[in-house]
């Protein structure tokens, strides 16, 4: 509501009239924000007001840039309808979407609840159709959620994408469907297999392997793809079972990293970075662990200057994240 009303505040200080962003249907049926309307149209109030965030079964997600055409967008579900909106950046639209959730379920972080996330590279493909321009199409349980950009098959039928997609807060799914779809016939697929998501679940790190599809009408060439991807479902606890875990890491994080440092693999040293970095931003002390990584950095690599933040440490993951 803050939110709300400084924006409010803002746009009137500028004298830019109210504009609410015109909404089109893609083909699968969901309303999408224009490419020539606002891409601020939580702004205006009214728009704002028709949110009915009251149901228990209100949703609200990110939608992915190859979808609607735009970046930045989310989609907010409700028992009779779904609207999309745009934003001006991911961090603005991060923070609607944060607090938008919360008006829904303003207990949230009482409930105990599982959070799903699908992160995949579409390599290549080979074996294709020569000369036709094609989009691998991503599913779960059949719902578009992604696709990659139209490329053109070479003679010798092999493509390159190399995209990758994170897709967050995601609903329940049991399977993913990878669909070779000419550009100018998206309904149509050329080929496609379908993956369990448990597959992609079973292993801290991403798989990667080739998929051979399966065409309609049959051939004697066998398309198939490259992916790499992992499936998350993270069970998240009450806010209040982590608060002895949370008091830990934020008094004591320089003597946890000084053990852990030279004994965990660098892959593991990425994911700790990344919890303890999310951990003490919502305590407020981010920034000190920061400087306090940084420093110890200096100190280590003293006499080495050509190393500092060029080694694969718990300071540098920590500055990436």
């Amino acid at each position: 509501q803050g939110l709300l009303w400084k924006r409010l505040r803002e746009r009137k200080n500028r004298g830019v009239p109210k504009v609410e962003t015109p909404a089109v249907t893609v083909p699968d049926g969901e309303r999408v924000p224009s490419r020539s309307g606002s891409r601020e149209s939580l702004l205006p109030a009214p728009s704002v007001a028709e949110l009915d965030l009251t149901g228990d079964n209100v949703i609200v997600r990110p939608v992915h840039g190859s979808i609607v055409g735009e970046r930045f967008c989310f989609q907010v579900i409700t028992g009779e309808r779904s609207r999309s909106f745009g934003c001006t950046s991911l961090a603005e639209r991060d923070r609607w979407i944060e607090n938008l959730r919360r008006t829904a379920q303003p207990n949230k972080d009482n409930c105990e609840r599982l959070e799903l996330a699908l992160s995949l590279w579409v390599y290549e493909a080979r074996d294709l159709p020569p000369r036709r321009r094609l989009r691998c199409h991503l599913h779960l349980d059949g719902t578009l959620f992604a696709r990659t950009t139209a490329k053109v098959a070479n003679a010798d039928g092999e493509l390159f994408w190399g995209e990758l997609f994170q897709l967050a807060a995601l609903p329940p799914a049991r399977a993913l469907t990878l669909s070779l779809c000419r550009d100018d016939h998206p309904g149509q697929p050329v080929a496609s297999v379908t993956v369990p998501l448990a597959e992609l679940a079973a292993t801290r790190q991403p798989l990667e392997r080739w998929y051979a599809l399966s065409a309609p009408g049959g051939g004697e060439r066998v398309p198939s793809v490259r992916v790499r991807g992992r499936y998350r479902e993270v069970r998240v606890l009450p806010i209040v079972r982590y608060k002895e875990l949370a008091e830990f890491i934020t008094f004591h994080y320089r003597e946890l990293c000084a053990r852990l440092e030279p004994t965990i693999a660098v892959r593991h040293k990425e994911e700790l970075a990344g919890a303890l970095v999310r951990v003490l931003q919502s305590t407020g002390k981010a920034k000190a662990f920061l400087i306090d990584l940084g420093v110890s950095e200096l100190d280590r690599f003293d006499d080495r200057e050509a190393l500092i933040f060029r080694e694969n440490t718990l300071a540098t993951k920590a500055i990436d994240e």
